[in-house]
């Protein structure tokens, strides 16, 4: 199994990339698109005298040829060697500096190009850097502003005749159209991360969770309680503050699972775990140390202390009804408790837990010993 499942690694990553390249050379067709948009409207205020029809194509042309020229280095997956690979920085800056030629060739349509500036600078926004883009506003908000209002110049909008008029105000209808578009695509993609942000903390979270916890109990699983064993003990060394552990076995549970199924055996483990959690303080960590054996870390607790929390706990489990698993059922626990040493091992410290463990056993069960 685990030879088969290896290579599939790669080819999910590879059907990834391909799909990243597939959604940045589409956006590559919208942009193209748009450059012919903005050159045929353009070029319409040719009809009214206002431009040539050179103004247009001298827009449209290069950014078509940009937006192939993008593509293919997407395609081909050469524009993964950057550090954005959809390469719209590029697009961008692009299609800023056409707009700002617009305003210097043609200056009777710089009202066009500036609207076309709105719609480049809400795109920069998608994929770039906030510095980037706070940068580029500032460079083409200087730069258009010299080119319309500089060396005596005015910002013109063409409006000497009605055809000139109407073309200026269905050229504003469908910019403001694209720019609401945008921000719409904008707001949905936003949202998109962020929920695919959310189920990925969730999915974490979960993992985390199947990782440090029981499955069968919500209890803290026997990898985790070694980790923090350690932690406690290290703290322990730097402050000198005690720390002791208790080992439960629950008595003759065997006998528990063989007469009346596991499934009663898993009730009991249950209810045993919400007994001791709920009577140990919110500095201890509590787990299932393997099959019916538990493990209760007292943080703080010398040898006296941690004696008397188990016995807390062997209080509250007396007064558990077990009527519910079986009737007649009764259950007890075995402990062994241990405060740990100076420089001593986690396992030395719970090799000493286990031998009061097995002193309780055979002291007859049902009772509590340290070592």
């Amino acid at each position: 199994m685990k030879e088969a499942s290896s290579p599939a690694t790669p080819r999910t990553t590879q059907e990834r990339e391909q799909q990243r390249r597939r959604a940045w050379m589409r956006e590559c067709a919208v942009i193209a698109a748009s450059y012919v948009q903005n050159g045929v409207f353009v070029g319409l205020f040719a009809l009214t005298g206002t431009v040539s029809w050179a103004a247009g194509a001298l827009y449209a042309l290069p950014g078509l040829v940009a937006s192939a020229v993008i593509a293919h280095l997407i395609k081909s997956g050469w524009s993964a060697r950057l550090k954005d690979g959809s390469m719209s920085c590029v697009h961008s800056v692009g299609s800023g500096i056409l707009c700002l030629l617009g305003v210097a060739l043609f200056p009777q349509m710089a009202f066009a190009y500036g609207l076309m500036l709105f719609t480049v600078m809400i795109t920069a926004t998608y994929r770039n850097p906030k510095r980037q883009v706070q940068a580029m506003l500032v460079v083409v908000s200087l730069l258009f502003a010299g080119l319309t209002l500089g060396f005596g110049r005015r910002l013109q909008i063409p409006h000497g005749s009605s055809a000139e008029q109407f073309l200026t105000w269905l050229f504003f209808i469908a910019t403001l159209g694209r720019c609401v578009m945008l921000s719409v695509i904008n707001v949905q993609n936003n949202r998109l991360l962020r929920d695919r942000g959310q189920k990925m903390a969730e999915t974490l979270a979960q993992i985390e969770r199947l990782a440090n916890h029981d499955e069968l109990t919500g209890v803290l699983n026997r990898r985790r309680l070694l980790q923090i064993l350690s932690e406690e003990m290290a703290h322990t060394d730097r402050s000198g503050t005690p720390v002791s552990v208790a080992l439960f076995d629950l008595d003759h549970f065997k006998t528990v699972n063989d007469t009346l199924g596991h499934l009663s055996g898993d009730q009991v483990l249950k209810q045993f775990a919400a007994a001791v959690q709920a009577q140990a303080r919110t500095t201890d960590r509590f787990g299932r140390y393997g099959g019916e054996e538990f493990l209760l870390i007292l943080t703080g607790a010398d040898l006296a202390q941690a004696e008397q929390a188990v016995e807390r706990t062997r209080q509250a489990l007396a007064e558990i009804d077990w009527r519910t698993v079986a009737p007649g059922l009764r259950i007890t626990f075995s402990a062994g408790i241990a405060t740990y040493r100076e420089k001593e091992s986690a396992e030395l410290l719970l090799g000493r837990a286990d031998l009061g463990l097995y002193s309780a056993k055979h002291a007859g069960r049902n009772c509590t010993r340290a070592a």
